[in-house]
């Protein structure tokens, strides 16, 4: 429950971050917009206020912003036409204006939340900068339910001393012994000033779906030097930097997660929701900071994914208001709001088809 509430909360406020500033664009030039919604579905409260339509609506999975002028309307015989003012009838600085604030509100929500967590901790900038933190050895930095650790008695912040005849192992030679003992693994944990000894036959039986024998443990290496401090406009600087380099990486990602949603293959390169799911379970575990480092990218992650040129996106919607501009005339009435519906069913097929094959890896691994 925990989860699906940071979930939903992580979800809502990048989306509504995003919405809220497609809203403030169109009304700073001049287009009206019907209605703003937090949520989806049916309305369950509503109020007009400065010409607006305010939403609260039943399911809590983000929000939008209704701007019908952005499209054609029917008129009484059921033919498309143009509205006489609003959206359609902008300069195109306007429109990508419009379209584009919406992301750059994301990016700029980014910006603040992974400033605010390598300012918080400084180990963080391990992401941003390519320092790294100087460590020596291996400490257990979370327990897996179920699994033999959990049995075991091993806790959150035992430091491996030895692990099969390894002294003062890293946290590489540690994942190893663990993949390679046999017939026993053999364990000396320094747990405060007390030093604790483990011995379990190893491996244990796979679980179906299991490639390899998992002790249960999540771990980290034992930092010896943490890396410098920087204050918050420091961060600022070094994290938009660092989004020049991973902004590629970003696009990367999502080309070949849709290509690999149309093969076979289930993707490391993009996550549907339930990869996000689990993902924010894994970071609430460990506490608010890789919680928030975690909105950061998705915020990152909605800003670049609406800012491709597919029908139906932002980015989308970029490129034709952009070659409507050129031409000198726009579409024939309904002709850009079908290529925007084909463009937006599509991703949403892609989207379902990577979510299946989450869905079939978490029962399969279950």
């Amino acid at each position: 429950m925990i989860t699906a509430i940071i979930f939903l909360l992580i979800l809502t406020t990048a989306v509504m971050v995003h919405e809220a500033a497609h809203y403030l664009s169109a009304k700073s030039v001049g287009v009206p917009v019907r209605a703003f919604s937090i949520g989806m579905g049916p309305v369950i409260f509503k109020k007009q206020w400065r010409d607006t339509e305010w939403r609260i609506s039943l399911l809590p999975l983000g929000g939008y912003v209704d701007i019908p002028s952005m499209g054609a309307k029917a008129d009484e015989d059921g033919n498309y036409e143009y509205y006489e003012d609003g959206f359609t009838t902008k300069k195109l600085w306007e429109k990508l204006f419009i379209l584009v604030a919406g992301v750059v509100a994301n990016y700029l929500l980014f910006i603040i939340l992974l400033s605010t967590v390598i300012t918080i901790v400084p180990n963080y900038r391990s992401l941003t900068s390519g320092l790294v933190a100087e460590n020596s050895g291996a400490i257990v930095d979370g327990i897996m339910e179920g699994y033999t650790a959990e049995a075991l008695g091993i806790e959150a912040g035992d430091i491996f001393l030895e692990i099969n005849g390894i002294k003062d192992p890293n946290a590489s030679q540690v994942s190893q012994s663990i993949r390679d003992a046999s017939p026993k693994l053999l364990i000396t944990f320094k747990r405060g000033e007390k030093t604790i000894n483990i011995a379990s036959p190893w491996p244990p039986e796979l679980k179906e779906g299991q490639e390899r024998p998992l002790l249960g443990v999540q771990i980290a290496p034992l930092v010896v030097k943490d890396l410098p401090k920087i204050n918050f406009f420091q961060a600022i600087a070094e994290t938009v930097v660092f989004s020049f380099k991973v902004v590629p990486d970003v696009v990367k990602g999502f080309v070949k997660g849709f290509a690999s949603a149309l093969s076979a293959k289930q993707s490391e390169d993009i996550a549907g929701p339930v990869g996000i799911v689990k993902m924010v379970d894994s970071a609430r575990k460990v506490g608010i900071i890789p919680v928030l480092a975690l909105a950061a990218f998705i915020n990152l992650s909605l800003g670049v994914f609406n800012l491709l040129p597919i029908p139906g996106l932002d980015g989308g919607r970029m490129v034709l208001a952009t070659i409507t501009s050129l031409r000198g005339k726009p579409l024939p009435p309904g002709r850009e709001e079908f290529i925007h519906f084909i463009g937006f069913m599509s991703v949403i097929v892609l989207m379902l088809l990577i979510t299946f094959k989450e869905l079939g890896g978490l029962f399969l691994s279950g």
